[in-house]
């Protein structure tokens, strides 16, 4: 009776803490907005490539470097990116590192110490703290954002490790694909002011923004998206509102929430053509569990796809409405993303653009095989198990 009365008390403090921490973060939250800007965006979906890209501009930077990334593995590319960092700093330039606390746990104190001794400003995002210890320790910054010298930008999918470059230690992870944006113009200025209120929220004194003048704007059409504590989910129901003709969602979790869903659902009703790219693979327990009964609700309407990833692990974050509107960057299709986390995207107006692309999410497609609702049901007694825990813990996954 007594191991029941605690059991009971702590799930009882374990719902009001996620509850009113929830409240609490609605309350505080202030979203920055920022207007439609055009410039030059690049689009790169393979890990070398990005790496090669990512590491020649901060080998060149003349000013200052600003990174937050979720995950920082400990490993060859995270030592490689680390002495980009510590060899700019000693050479006199601005470098600011930001990690997620969660995501970066494996980053050793060494490394740190090393950081920090050269010169680079190193700090962690969302430190589990009361009175909402288990609110805190679930809400993560998964945002991956690079800004160097106020003029180049970089906002995706990509972490910092050796499983990015294809030398995961799971050979169900490699080779992996992911989508990530090089970004030039005034909206580098815009992840540039949500780097530094993002490092502002953890550390004293304030880093201030130093005013950059840049070149008039051309190029494409497209605005930086800030979400945390709802309003992605309020971004999304809109844009599926207004689609005609045709959704197409890439995305390693499909664990959306209810009101995305039900949107989804009413799209299909209408007769819009919904494609969803998932892996085949799945790098996270009882995710690919969780997603079955959205998959296969989908599956009744004769007007939806779902494709699974075979070549490797499919880790990319991209929405495209009706080949008109374009949403990339962090934020993946789940619950977690849409209403827990604090997460960056940009949505791009540009037909051009998605015409660009589209022969890499042809590519993609070609390396997947369609699903069936039978192969959306658990077989072994261990999925049935997981599907059950999927079903409890899906908001949190």
């Amino acid at each position: 009776m007594r191991i029941l009365f605690w059991l009971a008390l702590f799930a009882s403090w374990l719902g009001l803490d996620l509850y009113f921490g929830q409240k609490n973060a609605e309350r505080q939250s202030f979203q920055r907005t920022y207007p439609k800007r055009r410039g030059s965006i690049d689009f790169i979906c393979s890990g070398p490539e990005f790496f090669q890209q990512f590491f020649f501009d901060i080998k060149n930077a003349r000013k200052r470097v600003y990174c937050l990334f979720y995950i920082v593995k400990d490993d060859s590319v995270t030592r490689e990116f680390f002495h980009l960092l510590k060899e700019k700093a000693s050479s006199g330039i601005e470098v600011y590192l930001l990690m997620d606390w969660h995501g970066s746990l494996k980053v050793k104190r060494r490394h740190l110490d090393d950081l920090k001794q050269a010169g680079v400003q190193v700090s962690f995002f969302g430190k589990p703290r009361l009175p909402y210890f288990f609110f805190t320790l679930q809400q993560r910054n998964h945002r991956k954002i690079t800004v160097i010298d106020s003029t180049v930008a970089y906002l995706g999918g990509f972490n910092v490790g050796r499983e990015y470059i294809n030398k995961s230690k799971n050979p169900q992870l490699s080779p992996w694909r992911d989508y990530h944006l090089r970004l030039t113009g005034r909206s580098v200025i815009d992840l540039e002011a949500e780097f530094i209120a993002d490092w502002n929220q953890e550390n004293r004194p304030h880093l201030r923004q130093v005013e950059t003048d840049l070149e008039s704007e051309s190029g494409v059409e497209h605005v930086i998206f800030p979400s945390g504590n709802g309003n992605l989910q309020e971004k999304l129901i809109n844009l599926i509102q207004h689609t005609q003709h045709s959704i197409f969602i890439g995305t390693p979790y499909f664990i959306p929430t209810k009101p995305i869903f039900d949107e989804l659902l009413r799209a299909l009703e209408r007769g819009v053509c919904v494609t969803v790219l998932i892996p085949g693979n799945e790098d996270h327990p009882l995710v690919k569990e969780a997603a079955w009964p959205f998959l296969r609700e989908l599956l009744l309407f004769p007007n939806a796809h779902i494709q699974s990833f075979t070549n490797g692990f499919y880790h990319a974050k991209i929405i495209i409405f009706d080949d008109k509107v374009c949403d990339l960057g962090t934020a993946n299709f789940d619950a977690r993303s849409q209403i827990i986390n604090f997460e960056c995207n940009c949505f791009i107006y540009s037909e051009a653009f998605i015409h660009q692309i589209r022969p890499f999410l042809e590519e993609d497609l070609k390396n997947s095989r369609p699903l069936a609702i039978k192969d959306l049901y658990p077989f072994t007694f261990s999925e049935k198990v997981k599907t059950k825990a999927a079903h409890l813990l899906k908001d949190f996954l």
